[in-house]
């Protein structure tokens, strides 16, 4: 080996450990970044029921504790801070968006009653129209109502949390309000064996567990066995102005009870140029009816008294099958066979959108 060749060996040894130790700088980097910035996850949470480590019958009776300050500065557009105790780790935090009722639960474990009575809420406080405080179990309840319904994405750094607010239209290509029928003291139709609303509720569950669409935000009208008036239903479709909306429940033929399949219903006095009600339907009772293997009864128009009159964006209801059939009511009550029915819905769902983004409705 000559002078020439050993030199340039020693030089690609030298380039060879700055580019480790840069290498080993940028991750010790990432580290401690991670390390210093903890992301609380946000549950959702559509009706009055909670997540959080306590009863879940308490939630509807939650009182209204002392008001929290805030404090209105500028310095952090479209984010707050919500000043925490020290020694508060990220798993004494949890958070909710319950966007049906446009709150913002925040419960913190091991915090003083009095805490945030001398320590307030500040930054852009302007999405909050008013927070109260009150005894949770171990710790302290936060209670936000916000203006509208908004996303959020919070980071913990220290001994504060700060929680970024943006339109759901912002972060999404599309939203998407996918509405179980019934529940509460609304069973709606009633089998052999399982209600319509228990049924709903299910496949709804199953369709937002396994729901991997990165670009489109799905909304449920109800995650738990509540009471959900058709206002409140039509209110959060129409506050996010909903790409689509997908109410799913069964159906019933007292006259042939040996009637069966997948049915779908549309609004046909409202008229969307391009891709509107029809089409909708077609689209997700064709899907559901090929992951479940099942017979396409067909589409029909919605009755006069149907929630899907009154929604001004291409909406659908979805008939999983006949509780009034025996057969295809057992069938209904297996898990593998709701599993089908979700994977069709999200079938539905995703080649929905597709056609609205070859449309360019965004």
């Amino acid at each position: 080996m000559n002078k020439k060749e050993t030199n340039v060996e020693k030089e690609n040894m030298r380039l060879t450990m700055w580019l480790w130790v840069t290498l080993c700088g940028v991750c010790m980097s990432v580290m401690l970044w991670f390390g210093s910035n903890k992301t609380i996850v946000i549950a959702d949470m559509s009706q009055e029921h909670t997540g959080l480590s306590v009863d879940a019958g308490l939630a509807a009776d939650v009182e209204k504790g002392p008001k929290v300050v805030l404090q209105r500065t500028y310095n952090t557009p479209n984010s707050f801070c919500v000043p925490l105790p020290k020694g508060i780790k990220p798993e004494n935090v949890v958070m909710e968006n319950r966007y049906m009722s446009r709150e913002l639960w925040i419960y913190v474990q091991g915090v003083e009653v009095d805490f945030y009575q001398q320590n307030g809420i500040y930054g852009d406080t302007s999405c909050i129209l008013e927070g109260h405080s009150q005894e949770w179990e171990s710790g302290l309840l936060l209670t936000l109502e916000m203006e509208d319904i908004l996303e959020y994405r919070s980071t913990m750094e220290g001994n504060v949390l700060t929680i970024a607010c943006s339109d759901p239209r912002d972060l999404y290509d599309f939203l998407v309000v996918l509405d179980p029928v019934g529940g509460g003291s609304d069973a709606g139709i009633t089998g052999y064996g399982i209600s319509e609303k228990e049924l709903a509720l299910e496949v709804a569950r199953y369709v937002q567990r396994n729901f991997e669409m990165s670009n489109v935000r799905l909304y449920l009208t109800r995650t738990e066995d509540v009471e959900v008036s058709p206002e409140e239903r039509t209110a959060l479709a129409e506050a996010i102005r909903a790409d689509l909306y997908i109410r799913i429940g069964a159906g019933t033929d007292g006259n042939n009870p040996d009637a069966y399949g997948i049915q779908g219903y549309y609004n046909g006095e409202y008229f969307i140029p391009g891709f509107g009600n029809t089409e909708l339907a077609d689209i997700v009772t064709k899907e559901v009816t090929i992951a479940s293997s099942n017979r396409a009864v067909g589409l029909v128009p919605a009755d006069a008294d149907s929630i899907l009159r009154g929604i001004g964006m291409p909406a659908m209801e979805l008939s999983m099958g006949y509780l009034s059939n025996p057969q295809e009511e057992a069938l209904l009550k297996q898990e593998a066979y709701q599993g089908k029915l979700a994977s069709g819905i999200l079938n539905g769902i995703r080649e929905a959108c597709e056609r609205l983004e070859q449309l360019g409705a965004r």
